[in-house]
């Protein structure tokens, strides 16, 4: 029956609760990300290209955090390398800057990592 009236028993969230934080979460700096990239507009299609590469590869180290079992690992890889972004790209790349990525990135980046620190239920094995 659907507890719909009552409220949680604890602070520890679902699975389902936990998949939701991380989709909205996705979702939104997915969209921030888009918004962000459009300061790369007036880029030449080679340097969009590589910042589009950047940018992914970060992504993907993000999805990593709230989907790998090497947690430390991806957040360590992660952190260093949305702070040395700036670098990478304007040193590296010659690419313009785009001032807002690296914080977007950042705060995506927390945002996860939160939902993946915070309490959850244990999954219910079925065995009795």
């Amino acid at each position: 029956m659907s507890n719909w009236y009552k409220m949680p028993p604890s602070f520890r969230i679902t699975e389902g609760e936990y998949k939701a934080n991380v989709d909205g979460i996705n979702i939104v700096f997915g969209a921030v990300l888009g918004f962000v990239l459009v300061g790369g507009e007036g880029l030449p299609v080679r340097d969009f290209v590589a910042l589009l590469l950047l940018s992914a590869a970060v992504v993907v180290m993000i999805l990593y955090l709230g989907q790998s079992e090497y947690k430390l690992f991806y957040v360590v890889l992660t952190a260093a390398t949305i702070a040395a972004f700036p670098y990478i790209a304007e040193d590296f790349f010659q690419l313009a800057r785009v001032p807002k990525l690296q914080p977007t990135l950042a705060v995506w980046a927390f945002m996860v990592l939160l939902v993946e620190l915070m309490p959850r239920e244990k999954p219910d094995t079925g065995e009795a």
